[in-house]
């Protein structure tokens, strides 16, 4: 143990914890947890102690600078956090300081004023599991209730922070729940902001019981945790999309783990790990036709030519049969397209290549009047070419109609006179407003994001223009994915037991439908079959899919090493100085070994490469 030094984890893209001196008028070396400014550069950053000896952390090659600061008297974070915060780092191959910058709220690492975390509750044995799937909102929020009504401590998360406000109002309001349980209640705030940290202090001195918020609410301080919830456990929104890429719910479960608190998975369906768990020990399956799905074979629907667009956008006689059935008994309809613009995708009919955007490689779909194209990766706005940038052909031409070609031909087939409206976000317009307040019945035509709509109307039909959309993807739970929604769709919100769904596809209920016209249980059809796919090509979850991006030197060389050590990798096609390598490995903890020079903060001026890990 070195005494004069200490390691410190700053925010940054590096991998590599930093050594720094104790500078005379710092009496004793700070504790572990304890948060600290230090120098980097000609500017001052705030990091965390890790530990009093540097082991492997990096010098600068000459004197190691000292601590500019120490800003807490004890530890702010616990060791349970600590552990979480290094699980992460492991799991989703990052270092320690993305984790704290990641995981905390803003307030941590900018240094502001924090007590002490409440004493941690030592608790023996395992973690149970347990299971609440019900396809019905409303009765699943009714079994939450009763399991919140033993006053345990628990945290409740839900991916998404509108949904955790609801449920945040039902469980105050409710009967079943102790006052004093409920006036110790606490709705932790969206990501970010003062509110935020001023929640998280709250918590962290202890006395609450009860925490219902969205993703950011992982990290939350509750003393005495005894039971971690997480709802709508298979939703594909507890994957973030800022980097580090990560699943918040993997998350969850690895906290409950560590505290040893009851984990409690529930939803509407299942997510693959939480399926192979689950249906290990439940009953067989009992299985009943659903009346309200029906399949509609795309190759005998109406497919009317588009303008200036190649490939079919089907309006079928029962898409607008079912439309008009539930306009006239007073319910909603939607129509469902996941596709913005005018056209999906550019080709160039000579080379055969996509377009691309020129600033970042991501997909161009064809945009309103006059025409323009727009990047769906990092929104870039650019006049429609006359040419292929790559070949120079001429000859360029526009495939799968997007939700802009759909709304004329609604218009077109619908001969109710009920008001047809677009949603293209999941905020409704001021005349989708009144139409809500006023009960009138309307057609909606919009993206997945049109799927809200289904908890604050009677939504009596959702038609899926094009349901093979998202399992075409080339990913390896696009099925997955296409499943999910056609479930949801199925059974969210308001009065799901009279709702029809009509899936109009290339395949009816084949491939990725299996068990959509089931019973309640249905995606224990599919899941059986997905997951024995997966189980055959090693994908996730069985093993880790890891995608590296970097300087193409930078991924020959990663190559190399893995082809010396035998990881099985590929890489795709190489576009200029950047390239890419998917490795797949069950050895987490050895690829981390490998690649860690990589990350190392010496290469700051060179950068560093970027990670996505998929488990599930």
């Amino acid at each position: 143990m070195n005494a004069e030094t200490v390691s410190v984890a700053v925010p940054g893209p590096w991998w590599t914890n930093l050594t720094y001196s104790l500078p005379p008028d710092i009496a004793k070396a700070p504790l572990s947890g304890v948060r600290v400014r230090v120098p980097i550069g000609r500017a001052s950053r705030v990091g965390m102690v890790i530990g009093n000896d540097a082991g492997e952390a990096a010098d600068y090659g000459g004197e190691i600078r000292g601590i500019s600061e120490t800003i807490d008297d004890v530890p702010v974070l616990g060791e349970h956090a600590i552990s979480l915060l290094k699980w992460f780092c492991d799991a989703y191959l990052c270092g320690f300081g993305t984790a704290m910058k990641t995981l905390l709220p803003d307030g941590f690492l900018k240094g502001e004023p924090a007590g002490p975390p409440a004493r941690e509750k030592k608790r023996g044995g395992s973690a149970s599991v347990a299971f609440v799937y019900e396809p019905d909102d409303a009765s699943r929020f009714e079994r939450y209730l009763s399991i919140l009504s033993d006053g345990a401590p628990t945290l409740v998360s839900f991916p998404i922070h509108s949904d955790a406000k609801k449920f945040f109002e039902r469980v105050v309001n409710s009967d079943a729940i102790q006052p004093e349980v409920r006036e110790n209640t606490v709705l932790y705030p969206r990501l970010g902001g003062s509110a935020e940290w001023r929640v998280w202090k709250r918590l962290s001195a202890g006395g609450c019981r009860i925490v219902i918020g969205g993703q950011n609410s992982v990290m939350s301080p509750l003393a005495g945790l005894a039971r971690v919830m997480v709802e709508d456990e298979s939703s594909h929104a507890w994957r973030t999309v800022r980097r580090p890429i990560f699943n918040a719910r993997s998350l969850l479960a690895s906290r409950a783990r560590l505290e040893s608190a009851e984990l409690v998975l529930g939803g509407r369906m299942p997510s693959p790990r939480a399926f192979m768990k689950y249906d290990a020990g439940s009953p067989p399956l009992s299985v009943r036709r659903d009346r309200h799905v029906i399949f509609v074979d795309m190759k005998l629907a109406y497919s009317p030519a588009v303008e200036g667009v190649s490939g079919p956008l089907a309006v079928s006689e029962p898409l607008v049969r079912e439309t008009e059935a539930a306009l006239e008994r007073g319910e909603w309809a939607l129509w469902i397209l996941d596709r913005k613009g005018y056209a999906g995708e550019i080709i160039c009919e000579e080379c055969g290549a996509p377009l691309k955007c020129h600033r970042c490689g991501g997909a161009l779909r064809l945009e309103g009047a006059p025409p323009a194209v727009h990047c769906v990766s990092c929104g870039a706005n650019l006049p429609a070419p006359d040419r292929c940038p790559g070949c120079a052909g001429y000859l360029l031409s526009a495939r799968r109609p997007g939700l802009e070609a759909l709304f004329p031909l609604a218009d077109a087939a619908i001969t109710n006179p009920a008001p047809i409206f677009r949603v293209l976000a999941d905020t409704p317009e001021p005349e989708l407003k009144r139409a809500a307040l006023e009960a009138r019945p309307c057609v909606v035509i919009g993206t997945r994001a049109a799927l809200f709509l289904c908890d604050e109307v009677p939504v009596g039909m959702v038609g899926w223009i094009d349901a093979d959309g998202e399992a075409r993807l080339g990913e390896h739970d696009a099925r997955a994915r296409a499943f999910s929604l056609i479930w949801e769709s199925r059974w969210r919100g308001v009065s799901p037991s009279q709702r029809c769904v009509l899936i109009q596809t290339r395949r009816p209920g084949g491939d990725w439908q299996r068990g959509l016209g089931a019973g309640s249980d249905g995606w224990r059809v599919f899941w059986r079959s997905e997951l024995k796919e997966r189980m055959e090509l090693s994908m996730p979850p069985y093993t880790s899919l890891i995608k590296i991006e970097a300087a193409a030197s930078d991924i020959a060389a990663m190559s190399d090493i893995f082809a010396s050590v035998g990881y099985e990798y590929w890489q795709p096609e190489e576009t200029g100085k950047k390239a890419a390598v998917w490795v797949r490995t069950r050895k987490l903890s050895e690829l981390r070994r490998k690649i860690s020079p990589f990350f190392h903060i010496k290469r700051a001026r060179r950068g560093f490469p970027s990670i996505e890990v998929w488990h599930e």
